[in-house]
């Protein structure tokens, strides 16, 4: 689904100053050829765009949208996107991109845990690696079952606690949280147990849930966290490392703990919700 060529234009590349023309032109080929350069995304982006199973026309709300890629993804699926984020540079690049690409996506300002639109508007929302970043998630989560139609769903990610680095080994600094994920915001990590418990205390039931990053996936990603440490772009990682991530699509089962989970929440209609 990261294939669209729209996609390498719609990136400013803002986090590199300066670039040649020669590598913007590099950088180009491989959002055309490949995608969206996080390695996350080689087995993630199947698994969510699976749970999500969008359809033409309906409206999705991408919540802690960032730069903004899963929205221009879904928008060249004929999709309606709404874009929403807290104020933040990632957010603010994306809608000018969209402007200057004339992308039909509209961007909104707003807070999860009080969404500002009407009860049952959207077929669906996406949520990826969001949950961790807000105080209180089942706010979010309550608030996000509101505004999905009866046959919307809600699918997310978030980063679990299930399995340990490979290679880079980190110490916890504060209860389950690394010194990393403190540098990220997040306010805590998740088990399967735990976000099937945030679901059903929304009022909600979980329609499919497992796990990505698991094997292949998690010792390309901690390569790449090696290699960014030692100040090489991701441009120059991301093509030779892909492959090795996306092994896990192929030999890894969904349920084989990962350290990170993926969900699809419905509402539940046997409770007259």
């Amino acid at each position: 689904m990261f294939r669209k060529p729209i996609i390498g234009r719609f990136l400013s590349y803002h986090r590199h100053e300066n670039p040649s023309p020669g590598v913007v032109a590099f950088r180009e080929w491989i959002y055309r050829t490949i995608g969206h350069p996080y390695l996350l995304d080689a087995v993630r982006s199947k698994r969510v765009f699976k749970a999500l199973n969008p359809k033409p026309k309906q409206m999705v709300l991408d919540m802690g949208c960032g730069w903004g890629v899963w929205s221009v993804a879904l928008m060249e699926n004929g999709l309606r996107m709404v874009a929403m984020d807290l104020p933040n540079e990632d957010f603010f690049e994306a809608h000018k991109s969209a402007q200057i690409n004339e992308l039909p996506i509209d961007f909104i300002i707003a807070d999860g845990q009080a969404l500002p639109f009407r009860k049952d508007i959207f077929d669906g929302i996406i949520m990826l690696d969001v949950l961790e970043h807000i105080p209180d998630d089942a706010k979010v989560m309550k608030e996000s079952k509101r505004v999905i139609n009866k046959s919307g769903a809600v699918v997310g990610t978030v980063p679990t606690i299930e399995r340990e680095k490979i290679i880079i080994k980190e110490k916890t600094v504060r209860g389950e949280l690394t010194r990393e994920d403190l540098d990220l915001g997040h306010h805590r990590r998740y088990t399967l147990k735990k976000i099937l418990k945030l679901i059903n205390g929304a009022g909600m039931k979980a329609a499919t849930y497992g796990y990505y990053n698991q094997q292949f996936s998690e010792v390309a990603e901690e390569i790449r966290e090696f290699l960014r440490r030692h100040k090489i772009p991701d441009y120059l990682i991301f093509p030779f490392l892909y492959p090795l991530a996306k092994i896990d699509d192929y030999i890894i089962k969904e349920l084989v703990k990962g350290s990170g989970c993926y969900f699809k929440a419905v509402k539940n209609v046997n409770k007259g919700v």
